[in-house]
């Protein structure tokens, strides 16, 4: 039957798949609409060594080098190093980049590239304890010595997989350190529906669950973040899942694994709730983001088989769903869709964590307050641990980001 489908569709697979056959530009996310009326000023705080449209993220991948950078094929050891960022253009200041993270619209889109990549170590090579205090070094000049592991989907490149990671760290005040785990993944589509991008993802969640382990034991981060998207959570609810089932008295504290985000989570529904369990002996937080008009999970539970997708609005609130969020009381389900007859729009599609200004401010102010959707200016569904967007939100995250933050990070 499913290869019959995939038959069916394949030129709406060979279409999808020629749009995606080169690099894409990364551009600088839009402006989080906390930020908009000026009530936080996210940067004011930074010392003038950190005012650089250059920054630096770490990485960790098991992807295959290619010339001087890496490929989509799988090595079995991860490759550890630094990746030199920059936002913006050539001429790009830290005053014109100030303005356009905390203004909208910008006067043109900013774009956001890897200057460099440096590798520093393999996994099992000498150079680890080196890269590892590196990381650490950098967490203790932080304000929050909190660590944010980015983990991308399919059909994305090393240098996108970086420039995700910088996003979250830029607009997170540059108070966290980012680690981007890039796993090696096609830029064509049928490379993940015909399996070859599964099977380097499940192989893949082992090795994030050996980079979680490497930052906690090695690094004095407070807490370690953890953003998925899309295919990423397939990686990331597996390798948290073979965490969780440790049952070694005080290993989920020991890890100190705050927010594990799962944004249009394309893994199914059935799998992540098998594993759940597990995931929350190890995280605090479950923060899944759904939404009722995300085409590219609509294709992929059709093409792929597996039933809903975790990032698929909930098609009923009964019985059955009020007793599984009451039995898991740290998952929060923030529905994008939930209300928008009353706001007036939906928020929709696959990108809209990072593309919506409303998403991506929860996001950063979840990752930035470790505090839960009820105080971060979301509403209350109609059954507990359902939190949505309500009308007002734009004109009231402001207030509620102040005083959460004082104003400043």
């Amino acid at each position: 039957m499913r290869n019959h489908l995939l038959l069916s569709l394949a030129p709406v697979v060979l279409l999808l798949a020629s749009c995606h056959t080169k690099p894409v530009a990364q551009w600088l996310l839009p402006t989080p609409v906390m930020y908009l009326e000026g009530q936080v000023r996210p940067f004011d705080h930074l010392p003038a060594s950190q005012q650089s449209p250059e920054t630096e993220v770490f990485y960790a991948t098991n992807r295959k080098r290619a010339g001087l950078s890496y490929g989509a094929g799988m090595t079995e050891e991860m490759r550890l190093g630094v990746a030199r960022m920059r936002l913006g253009n050539e001429d790009e200041t830290w005053s014109t980049l100030v303005d356009a993270s905390t203004e909208h619209p910008r006067p043109e889109p900013l774009s956001v590239k890897v200057d460099t990549a440096t590798e520093v170590a393999t996994e099992s090579g000498p150079g680890v304890s080196e890269w590892v205090r590196r990381v650490d070094r950098a967490v203790m000049k932080s304000s929050t010595r909190d660590l944010v592991v980015y983990v991308h989907g399919a059909k994305v490149g090393f240098e996108h997989s970086c420039a995700f990671a910088a996003e979250l760290q830029h607009f997170s005040g540059r108070d966290v350190v980012a680690v981007a785990f890039d796993w090696p993944t096609h830029r064509e589509l049928v490379s993940y529906v015909d399996g070859v991008d599964l099977g380097h993802a499940r192989k893949s969640s082992e090795k994030l669950a050996v980079l979680l382990q490497l930052l906690s034991t090695g690094t004095r981060a407070r807490k370690i973040h953890i953003v998925s998207w899309s295919a990423g959570a397939r990686v990331l609810s597996r390798a948290l899942d073979e965490l969780g089932r440790d049952r070694s008295a005080g290993k989920g504290k020991k890890l100190r694994i705050g927010a594990a985000v799962f944004a249009a989570g394309d893994v199914p529904e059935r799998d992540f709730e098998a594993r759940l369990g597990a995931m929350e002996r190890v995280a605090e937080r479950v923060i899944v983001y759904v939404s009722d008009d995300d085409f590219a999970l609509k294709w992929s539970s059709r093409l792929m088989g597996g039933g809903r997708r975790l990032g698929m609005e909930w098609d009923d609130f009964g019985p059955e769903r009020m007793a599984f969020l009451n039995s898991h009381p740290s998952l929060e389900i923030v529905d994008t869709s939930y209300g928008k007859e009353v706001r007036g729009f939906d928020i929709r599609g696959h990108r809209y964590w990072f593309q919506n200004p409303w998403v991506n401010s929860d996001l950063i102010l979840a990752l930035r307050t470790d505090q839960p959707a009820a105080k971060r200016g979301l509403s209350r569904g109609e059954i507990d641990g359902l939190y949505y967007f309500a009308s007002d939100y734009d004109k009231k995250i402001g207030g509620v980001a102040k005083s959460l933050t004082g104003g400043s990070w």
